[in-house]
């Protein structure tokens, strides 16, 4: 019986752009569109500028899934990770926020309606349209994650990105009109309403779920368990204006143990750099 000749990395190579080459074509046509309305928005001021960087942003996001495909692909084919589709998809994601939190910024401290003229102006983003777009971009966000894996020198930096989406998500939400909206089923954008303020939630307690978890388990970074415990105050400031008292107090009880493992975390390492100090000191003298 014959031997299958083994294919060499150049067969490989060669298998993978056959597979990917329409798909980067795809990838091609769609950022030059996205790139046209991003200079076009970003070059103008009025309310049509706005619309066209929103119109951007949906569709760089079109190229997350695409961009994942390919990696599939080399991992299929190559056994190894595509890092650059995934670089490309990590910077339209970035790109994607960054168009959005020009309409309507991305401090997580700010007065929940604080945005409510700018999402009033914004009449052809309806409840039905922004629910897409968050969905769109978790969707994104998740996927990329997904195919980075969870050993990624990346995982830091996702973690960021989504900590920047949730930031975004609560100051694309009009807490003013949604606040009454959610209750009353009359209004055409009802389970709209209620499924973006459910989202916004969840979101949010994801993010602080999130930086809890890159403190604990990566960074050890006191910036990052602050951020984690910024979010969780956030979100209650959201439960108190949609006033769901019990479920603030729930968050704020979380906010006490963390806040207060974040305590003994700077204390033990406050005694830890103090014993080597000492210890460093000590072993001066003796030279």
């Amino acid at each position: 019986m014959a031997q299958v000749k083994s294919r060499t990395p150049s067969d490989k190579r060669y298998t993978y752009n056959l597979m990917v080459n329409d798909t980067k074509e795809q990838v091609d046509t769609i950022e030059k569109n996205a790139a046209k309305y991003d200079r076009e928005g970003m070059k103008e001021k009025d309310l049509n500028a706005m619309y066209k960087r929103i119109v951007a942003a949906n569709i760089y996001l079109d190229t997350i899934e695409l961009y994942c495909r390919m990696n599939e692909c080399m991992q299929e084919v190559m056994e190894t990770k595509n890092d650059k589709v995934l670089s490309d998809a990590r910077k339209n994601i970035y790109q994607t926020l960054k168009l959005l939190e020009s309409i309507v910024g991305n401090y997580i401290d700010t007065p929940l309606t604080e945005n409510v003229e700018v999402m009033e102006s914004l009449k052809l983003l309806t409840p039905t349209r922004l629910l897409h777009l968050v969905r769109k971009i978790e969707y994104a966000i998740t996927y990329l994650e997904h195919e980075e894996g969870g050993d990624s020198k990346w995982k830091s930096a996702l973690v960021d990105i989504y900590g920047k989406f949730a930031a975004l998500t609560k100051n694309l939400i009009n807490f003013r009109e949604f606040n009454v909206k959610m209750y009353d089923p009359s209004y055409p954008y009802y389970d709209e309403v209620i499924e973006l303020i459910g989202t916004v939630k969840r979101v949010i307690n994801t993010a602080a779920s999130k930086f809890r978890d890159k403190y604990a388990l990566s960074t050890g970074q006191v910036a990052d368990m602050k951020k984690a415990i910024e979010f969780l105050n956030l979100l209650v400031r959201i439960h108190i204006i949609l006033n769901e008292q019990e479920m603030a107090q729930d968050v704020k009880k979380r906010i006490e143990v963390w806040s207060n493992q974040l305590e003994i975390d700077q204390k033990k390492k406050e005694e830890e750099d103090k014993r080597a100090k000492q210890a460093a000191m000590a072993a001066a003298k003796r030279k």
